[in-house]
């Protein structure tokens, strides 16, 4: 598995102080290159968010993030997929243990077979790669995006030392149930709840309460508020 580019930089211990400062000179200017690209990812994501008409014509929109994750690696083997399983975790490590698992190792799966040929990829060369991904959780309907760059170094490269860097963001986002139609959010909810036709339309009603109560919250805020300016 690959190393975090700042917990390797902290490891590095030469014998030669110049190899050593060489050393890290090296890990220094990788973790420029990624942060520039993951910047670059991270400012794309947000325009969707500000641009939620456009981005619907083609997408599920998301409303807004609710979490990020980067991630700035070198010295990777043959399975990077390991860390992005890592960060899933960690993405849905709030809800405990009941968050459903077999949702959270089925949304793994999907999102290691999709990013496999680019995360396998040993080609000299730079690389990247977009995708999204539209999940029922925490009985919300979620959207992740994950956006990768990848430099595989040749023999005689950058450096002799490391060779190859990957950089990844990923970004959690609630997606707004009215922008979905008909069959789109039927296809989410028997995901989530399974195919048989009592099982959905309890799982229907009981996220139609929870709506209609939250907006219930909403409207009542609202209302405290404005008394308040009164």
């Amino acid at each position: 598995m690959g190393q975090a580019i700042s917990a390797m930089r902290e490891s590095v211990k030469e014998a030669d102080k110049i190899a050593e400062e060489k050393a890290k000179q090296e890990l220094d200017i990788l973790q420029k290159l990624v942060d520039s690209k993951l910047n670059e990812f991270q400012f794309e994501i947000n325009e969707r968010f500000l641009n939620p008409d456009a981005t619907s014509k083609t997408q599920v929109p998301g409303i807004r993030a609710l979490r990020w994750e980067r991630r700035s690696l070198t010295k990777i083997s043959d399975n990077p997929a390991d860390s992005i399983s890592e960060t899933v975790d960690q993405f849905f490590s709030a809800g405990g243990e009941k968050t459903s698992n077999a949702v959270k190792e089925g949304f793994k799966g999907v999102v290691k077979t999709a990013l496999n040929v680019f995360l396998g990829n040993v080609e000299v060369g730079e690389f990247s790669e977009e995708k999204f991904f539209v999940y029922m959780v925490h009985n919300t309907i979620i959207r992740v995006d994950v956006k990768l760059w990848r430099w595989n170094f040749s023999g005689e490269g950058f450096s002799s030392k490391y060779k190859s860097v990957l950089g990844y963001i990923m970004c959690i986002s609630a997606v707004d149930p009215s922008k979905l139609h008909t069959a789109e959010f039927i296809y989410l909810i028997s995901e989530y709840a399974g195919d048989d036709e009592e099982n959905v339309n309890k799982y229907i009603d009981t996220m139609q309460k929870m709506y209609t109560a939250a907006r219930k919250m909403k409207q009542n805020n609202r209302i405290t508020e404005y008394a308040k300016d009164d």
